[in-house]
């Protein structure tokens, strides 16, 4: 390693430090309150107390202050953690369909029961993170008996890969879009890669557990993604996933998604590690680094910044930073310098953490502004904290970052 490059991560890593603090004193002083916490509040502040809470806003904190616990072992965030799971627990959980209800008031009574895939995975990532915390039993049973409704209902016998979304009951659903900008496709990239991170962290806590038989389970199901990554979701003549299919896995795609690209390649990386499976690792390599050189050649904005989308109707890529993508790209790209030591890799990271301080972090009312200073127009009006924006994708890439420069060798 330069020495330059030595001493830019040393400073790297004071700056996602010090962000990490300031992220857990807005979600711990700004969010939770006495009876639980709020579930929408605007990009300057305001607190809207009649927002209903959803399970995906919800999930995410719960899974961040356990991941954000387990870093720091700071009080203030194992109690935080408390506080999310018993709210889960006692509204959240349906005692007679099992799984977890799309939506409950701000009361906690339940609104919408519906069953969406992409929901029941975030339940059992944060489920997964917060058992490991507390080592209580009764998160991981709760996690693993929503990983098997998951398979039992989900997973297409016929050809593979596991269908979006159930009615309240698990039966039939009309509309299964996961919102009004999806495309009612029968399977979703976006869904898979969420029970991809989801199994990965399932696998852990089984692991800390120390259940041979459950874990075996686990590794199957999560072997099972990383191939229908590979047979399904890769387009191997641009190098990048389809991210709309059908039932029997046309593509119905309208646009390719950088930012699920780059996050997928670090995620997919993090369950082979997980899975720690040589053959594996070595199977599935090429296809990760295909993904993020192909992001890198095509995501990354003059400005250092990572675009989200190209649009494929168009021909042109969408310039609109979005928060979670230059969060997950940060991860993603540090990981592909880790993976091949190539320093346009880690230059990227630096690129990008300067655009996040410059344009996507909010120093006046704290966190991350939903959408990039230089994007936002006037008719724009986008919440700080609300049904799809948790401290999951920012706070996860500070822990994140800050773990793995850890793991080198600065001494």
């Amino acid at each position: 390693m330069s020495k330059q490059n030595f001493s830019d991560i040393k400073l790297l890593k004071k700056e996602l430090l010090s962000e990490f603090n300031s992220i857990n004193k807005y979600w711990l002083s700004t969010v939770l309150n006495d009876h639980s916490f709020s579930g929408e509040i605007s990009a300057t502040g305001d607190v809207n107390d009649d927002a209903d809470k959803g399970i995906i806003l919800t999930t995410r904190m719960l899974w961040y202050f356990s991941e954000a616990a387990l870093y720091a072992r700071e009080p203030a965030l194992i109690a935080a953690a408390d506080k999310v799971y018993d709210f889960i627990a006692q509204h959240f959980i349906d005692k007679e369909h099992g799984g977890v209800f799309w939506s409950v008031d701000t009361n906690g009574k339940a609104l919408n029961g519906r069953k969406q895939t992409y929901a029941q995975a975030f339940a059992v990532y944060a489920l997964s993170a917060y058992y490991r915390l507390s080592r209580n039993m009764a998160p991981l049973t709760l996690a693993r008996s929503i990983y098997r409704l998951i398979e039992k209902h989900a997973y297409d016998t016929v050809n593979g890969g596991y269908f979006e979304a159930f009615a309240h009951d698990w039966g039939h659903l009309d509309d299964i879009r996961l919102s009004e900008k999806d495309l009612p496709s029968a399977k979703t990239m976006n869904t898979h890669l969420h029970m991809l991170e989801a199994f990965t962290g399932l696998l852990q806590a089984e692991r800390v557990g120390a259940n041979a038989a459950a874990a075996t389970d686990v590794e199957n199901s999560l072997t099972h993604l990383l191939e229908t990554y590979e047979k399904n979701f890769i387009d191997y003549s641009n190098g990048h996933l389809k991210m709309f299919l059908s039932r029997d896995w046309a593509d119905e795609s309208i646009e390719l998604s950088y930012g699920h690209d780059i996050e997928s390649s670090w995620l997919v990386w993090e369950a082979l590690e997980v899975l720690d499976v040589p053959a594996l690792t070595q199977r599935y390599q090429s296809q990760v680094e295909t993904l993020f050189s192909t992001c890198f050649k095509e995501g990354i904005a003059q400005d250092g910044s990572a675009l989200e989308v190209f649009d494929l109707d168009t021909g042109k890529a969408v310039y609109e930073r979005i928060w979670w993508v230059q969060a997950e790209a940060m991860v993603g790209y540090f990981n592909a310098w880790q993976l091949t030591s190539d320093d346009k890799y880690l230059q990227a990271v630096f690129g990008l953490w300067s655009f996040v301080k410059e344009q996507v972090i909010d120093a006046e009312h704290g966190e991350w502004h939903w959408v990039a200073k230089c994007d936002q127009h006037a008719e724009q009006s986008f919440y700080k904290v609300g049904f799809w924006k948790g401290p999951y994708h920012n706070g996860r890439s500070l822990i994140e970052l800050c773990r793995r420069i850890e793991s080198l060798d600065l001494a």
